[in-house]
């Protein structure tokens, strides 16, 4: 195994651990030591790969940003209809999401050294829901979607389902339904908003 191989492998295993404890935790509860002692490893690692608490944080948040990025960036490039490509994100999202739990982003508006964590995490929401905008503006106007409902009301309706079905899977209520099924919740969630922005 080479050296490359196990760096890659401890640097893994450091972030699956730092997101698993900080997602119960939350930032400000959380010690290294909580960390490394599930690993049994030592501190060194961390302060080799990390530099400290603050920088693990950052590499997991990395691994947040990116996975829901690439999630988006995947789905909204098939050809599926736009709802059904929303379905598919939203699905997606809360399964990505829900490994990072309630409580990994606890008070990070609170905490001073997370400002730059907070600020990027601010950005990306942002970012996807202008990117959700414009498509739905786009849709619109090449008369793929009805123009009967403004594209704020379309957009605000898609995170309105989103952030039921997060809730739904982080209050464990969706806990014993397979993935179809919660795929099914979100079908249903959609068919009136469909009936009314679907060109027949």
């Amino acid at each position: 195994m080479s050296e490359r191989t196990m760096d890659k492998e401890t640097i893994d295993k450091l972030i699956d651990k730092a997101i698993e404890i900080f997602s119960t935790k939350g930032y400000a509860a959380t010690k290294l030591t909580d960390i490394t002692n599930s690993l049994s490893i030592s501190r060194g690692p961390v302060y080799y790969y990390f530099k400290d608490k603050h920088g693990l944080y950052s590499a997991a948040f990395d691994r947040f940003e990116e996975g829901l990025r690439q999630i988006h960036q995947e789905v909204f490039s098939t050809d599926k209809s736009f709802i059904n490509q929303v379905e598919d994100m939203i699905f997606q999202f809360v399964k990505h999401i829900s490994v990072f739990g309630d409580n990994f982003f606890f008070m990070v508006d609170e905490i001073p050294e997370l400002e730059e964590i907070r600020r990027r995490y601010h950005t990306m929401n942002q970012e996807l829901y202008d990117d959700k905008y414009r498509m739905v503006e786009k849709a619109q106007k090449e008369g793929l979607l009805k123009t009967s409902m403004e594209p704020k009301k379309i957009v605000d309706y898609i995170y309105l389902v989103y952030f039921a079905i997060l809730e739904g899977v982080n209050s464990r209520i969706l806990s014993d339904y397979s993935d179809e099924e919660i795929k099914d919740w979100i079908r249903i969630q959609f068919d009136g908003l469909n009936n009314r922005i679907r060109v027949d």
